[in-house]
């Protein structure tokens, strides 16, 4: 090979290096793309590019740690925008359920592990009021459900079927009787009471449907012993309910956003720390 064929050569060699950038040029750029991106909150975008630029580039220990650290000032910021999220939803919430709560009232005894919320418009004993049914919610949304039948001719219920004349219905889990969910007692008139309790969704999408069709005529019937027996739904147990479902709801979302916003938190507190060092 003479000398001006390798001069040529060197020198289209120098004009390819200077038309395309080195690995570590092209990652510099795309680390500077990511930061424009999280400059402009365009989060997700940065951190797919990121995720990309590592992969690009596993060895490389300069760029692995700078995308690091980019990487975890998003998080940051994520965490941030979360936690400002839940604040905000929270006063909402905090707000509707302290209106709602007007219309309860709270019982808790020293034995009770959480306070329950009753509706003070209806709060009934087998003694004075027979067969009902009664909704409380506790502290953090669960709501639960109970069922009294009274009468002189026991039934051995273990299950509650609820429906409205179109034909649509909903019916409970199957509570078998273990004198605690499900348990009878009889007084010193001769009277039975049984008393089913449906908790930790054993209701089984009762609760909703009484509550989502309040405005209708509901027939509740009293299942799974050797007699049945039927009634029509007071409209005081209906208003009871469904405003106890509401709080429910409501309860349960602030116990969710309340764990949210305890998460982002700690995550906060994580990132800050790796951050500083």
């Amino acid at each position: 090979m003479n000398k001006q064929l390798i001069s040529s050569i060197v020198f289209i060699a120098f004009i390819f290096a200077a038309c395309h950038p080195s690995g570590s040029d092209t990652a510099q750029s795309q680390l500077q793309q990511a930061r424009q991106l999280y400059e402009q909150a365009h989060y997700g975008s940065a951190k797919t590019l990121l995720a990309e630029l590592k992969k690009q580039y596993p060895k490389d220990y300069d760029i692995q740690k700078e995308a690091l650290r980019l990487t975890r000032e998003i998080d940051y910021q994520e965490q941030w925008r979360n936690r400002s999220f839940c604040d905000s939803i929270l006063l909402i919430g905090q707000t509707k359920a302290a209106e709602l709560k007007r219309s309860f009232v709270f019982e808790k005894t020293e034995y009770d592990h959480a306070g329950r919320y009753v509706d003070k418009s209806w709060n009934p004993s087998p003694e004075l009021n027979g067969n009902y049914l009664k909704t409380s919610v506790d502290e953090w949304g669960e709501i639960v459900l109970t069922s009294v039948y009274r009468s002189a001719s026991p039934l051995g219920c273990n299950q509650l079927k609820v429906s409205i004349p179109s034909g649509e219905y909903a019916d409970t889990q199957i509570i078998p009787f273990d004198g605690g969910a499900n348990y009878r007692f009889k007084d010193g008139l001769g009277m039975t009471s049984e008393i089913l309790t449906f908790q930790k969704g054993r209701d089984n999408g009762v609760i909703a449907f009484i509550a989502n069709h309040a405005a209708a005529n509901i027939r509740l019937d009293y299942l799974g012993g050797k007699k049945t027996s039927f009634r029509m739904l007071f409209e005081i147990e209906k208003t009871a309910l469904n405003r106890t479902f509401e709080l429910s709801a409501v309860l349960s979302s602030l116990e969710h956003i309340q764990k949210e916003k305890e998460k982002a938190e700690k995550r906060l507190n994580y990132l800050q720390e790796k951050l500083q060092k």
